[in-house]
């Protein structure tokens, strides 16, 4: 039988649900990214990542949109796949909320490293392998501890660092206008062709990308505590969209102007220079001073705070929404009682991102992004076609359908072969396992409905 031990509180409003989305996906993920991505697509190629990035972030966005004022509640994703498909929906979320567990921890271990590394800029001590990786631990810790209390304090915290958030960004790009070259931003590499380059990089960049536009559907995990969700998810996951496409491009136009993007691109293995480990404190240097640029180090690492803040925050959601109807082990179901969050979820996601600081960015992000597709992505644009067949009517519903849901399929379905035959294996074996145990030991772990 389900379990309910409480009731959450609808206590996140429009702004606290766009503060939310906002924060999960910008984080510090632009700031150490940038040099992977020009490593992938030389100079001005570059925007071609970001800009097809954003596109196919709005396609799948409009999908969570929809089904977002179709089906809100916790969960998210799981709650659609649940709902979408009928006698079969308990077995999808289940898989869901087992993936969350191998998918959620990458995304907090990719703002834990970046933290750190930027962290290196003001203590140059920390710059070396071992310390790194102790500091993203340390990071994560204090995350899971600064989540531990009332969501409606949360909200209230998310919507501070939120703010901060596009601040910080906004701060990088003036400083990186300060000093745009427009000769310099937009000269193509003369040792590539466009079409060659983009050949080679375009598959590799757009990896990059996606995972930096991720996280705009983090509020829709929280649909049992937003008020009125039916309009409000929806609004706050196309407007992230549009308010973050809109800084990438800018960031990224402004960095090419702004500095010779052969001094910060990434290696080959995905090694950046010296520079390019803290891009934006280095644009800023150069424009306003060192002590400028320290204090924007601080707002960098305080965004990347807050991308892991709302990410742990959401992402706890899900198991705990799978448990509480019975579909995933009970403990996940249990609720503080004082405080009223979910805290077993949140502490079995925190404590699992930890060891997930002790690998390279790169490897992280292309597994990030390959565990996800399978089961959410995909798994959600053919939810939405079942729920629109069988339930015509929605509060909102994706303009030119089936188009933007085509579109985001063929995206993720080339994602997934472009993130890596490592990561293709990580995100497979992940799945597999979670369909084994399920069949293994439903009746055992989860109760029948």
């Amino acid at each position: 039988m389900a379990v309910e031990e409480g009731a959450l509180q609808r206590g996140v409003g429009l702004r606290g649900a766009l503060a939310v989305n906002v924060i999960a996906m910008v984080g510090i993920g632009p700031l150490i990214t940038i040099p992977l991505v020009l490593g992938a697509l030389h100079g001005p190629l570059s925007l071609a990542g970001w800009i097809c990035g954003a596109l196919l972030s709005l396609c799948d966005g409009l999908v969570w949109a929809e089904l977002g004022a179709r089906a809100p509640g916790s969960g998210g994703t799981y709650g659609y796949v649940r709902r979408a498909f009928g006698k079969n929906g308990g077995f999808f979320a289940f898989l869901f909320a087992w993936q969350t567990i191998f998918s959620a921890p990458l995304l907090l271990a990719t703002g834990y490293i970046g933290f750190a590394n930027y962290a290196g800029y003001l203590v140059p001590a920390v710059a070396n392998p071992l310390a790194l990786k102790l500091v993203a631990i340390g990071v994560g810790v204090v995350t899971l501890l600064a989540l531990y209390r009332r969501i409606s304090r949360v909200s209230q915290i998310g919507i501070v660092l939120g703010v901060t958030t596009v601040l910080t960004l906004a701060i990088t790009i003036v400083a990186a206008y300060a000093r745009f070259d427009p000769g310099r931003a937009f000269a193509l590499d003369p040792h590539v062709s466009m079409w060659s380059g983009l050949r080679a990089g375009f598959g590799a960049a757009l990896v990059l990308t996606i995972y930096d536009y991720i996280g705009y559907g983090s509020a829709s995990s929280l649909g049992d505590e937003v008020r009125d969700p039916h309009r409000t998810l929806p609004r706050a996951i196309l407007g992230a969209i549009g308010i973050v496409g809109v800084l990438y491009v800018l960031l990224q136009t402004g960095v090419l102007g702004a500095i010779d993007w052969h001094a910060i691109a990434a290696a080959a293995d995905g090694t950046p220079p010296a520079l390019g480990q803290h891009v934006a404190s280095t644009i800023v240097e150069r424009a306003f001073g060192v002590p400028v640029a320290r204090i924007v180090t601080v707002l960098v690492l305080i965004t990347a705070f807050a991308s892991t803040f709302g990410a742990l925050l959401a992402f706890s959601r899900i198991p705990y929404a799978a448990a509480r109807d019975g579909r995933f082990p009970r403990i996940f179901a249990h609720l503080d009682t004082q405080r009223d969050f979910p805290d077993a979820a949140l502490v079995t996601i925190g404590i699992l991102a930890l060891p997930a600081c002790l690998f390279s960015l790169d490897t992280v992000i292309n597994a990030l992004v390959a565990a996800g597709i399978l089961v959410q992505s995909i798994a959600q644009i053919a939810a939405l076609a079942l729920l629109r067949r069988r339930e015509p009517q929605a509060a909102f519903r994706v303009p030119l359908y089936p188009l933007p849901a085509l579109l985001a399929l063929a995206g993720w379905c080339y994602l997934f072969f472009a993130s890596g035959t490592q990561a293709m294996l990580y995100g497979t074996i992940t799945v597999a396992a979670g369909a084994l145990v399920y069949a293994l030991f439903s009746r055992r772990m989860i109760a029948t409905t």
